[in-house]
């Protein structure tokens, strides 16, 4: 999957300030530590977006899809690197204290300010984040800005539905002439069954076509099952709830389906649904 090189790709309420109450390591009050990140942080965030923030000269080495790990036992960083038994700290901010310099023009003042959460690793600074409004983050890795978001809420989440039942095709035999004459008996054999129909497995649901496309390559660069599969998409209109696409992986079987979510591990929590193929 390419990495975003466009600014204007960016959420409009970026632009907005973000104040939120987090603990920076630099503020003059100084930083409280916590054994366990707050719980709007805690769990696995996912680099959904990258754009060029310095001289970038290989494409490809955007951190794109990349699993950062948050909690009590493990935090993790976008480069991949793990830290066990992590601090966080929390306190406010200005974008530009996380991002540093940025030579593409960015939609709000490095001067914004910002939540910053502080992840510190055996008394040392591991990784900072800027908080937004949105509840996302960025954080700059090399000459990338990248912005994370929560895996549990990637998708959103539609109440769970009834399964359909199942209607299998009919099989039409067409109906066998008998010769007059007699003939040697001809073994025959028997016609090939039709191919199964692929198992639908249910990742999420997203809100347009264009985020369940993007969630499949979220997704795809975390499953090496999902990458050699086409997504299937499905729209639904839930009562009291608005339209969703659904987004399916086309699976040859149940075991293909299981290994699918076990290589998905949390960023999805309601991989393999059922009755959601309707």
């Amino acid at each position: 999957m390419k990495p975003r090189l466009l600014w204007p790709s960016l959420p409009r309420h970026w632009t907005a300030a973000a104040p939120v109450a987090l603990l920076l390591a630099a503020c003059s009050s100084g930083p409280t530590t916590m054994d366990s990140p707050a719980t709007a942080f805690g769990g696995t965030w996912v680099v959904t977006d990258s754009f060029p923030a310095g001289g970038v000269t290989d494409m490809g080495s955007s951190p794109l899809g990349q699993m950062v790990r948050m909690d009590a036992a493990m935090a993790g960083d976008v480069a991949g690197r793990a830290c066990p038994w992590p601090s966080y700290g929390d306190s406010k901010g200005v974008l530009g204290s996380v991002v540093g310099a940025i030579t593409s023009p960015l939609p709000q003042s490095l001067e914004s300010p910002v939540g910053v959460l502080e992840v510190t690793c055996a008394g040392q600074r591991f990784a900072t984040y800027a908080v937004l409004a949105d509840g996302s983050m960025l954080t700059r890795h090399g000459p990338w800005l990248l912005r994370l978001e929560h895996g549990e809420k990637l998708a959103a989440r539609p109440a769970p539905m009834a399964p359909e039942p199942s209607m299998a095709p009919e099989a039409h035999m067409a109906p066998v002439a008998h010769m007059a004459i007699a003939a040697p008996a001809i073994a025959m054999d028997p016609p090939a069954a039709p191919a199964a129909p692929p198992k639908l497995v249910y990742l999420a649901s997203y809100k347009t076509e264009a985020w369940a496309k993007k969630g499949w390559g979220i997704l795809a660069a975390q499953s090496a099952s999902l990458k050699a599969l086409q997504p299937v998409t499905h729209a639904v209109d839930l009562k009291g709830k608005g339209k969703f696409i659904r987004l399916f992986a086309p699976a040859a079987d149940e075991a293909a389906g299981k290994r699918i979510c076990h290589e998905l591990g949390k960023a999805i929590s309601d991989c393999g649904a059922s009755g959601r193929e309707k």
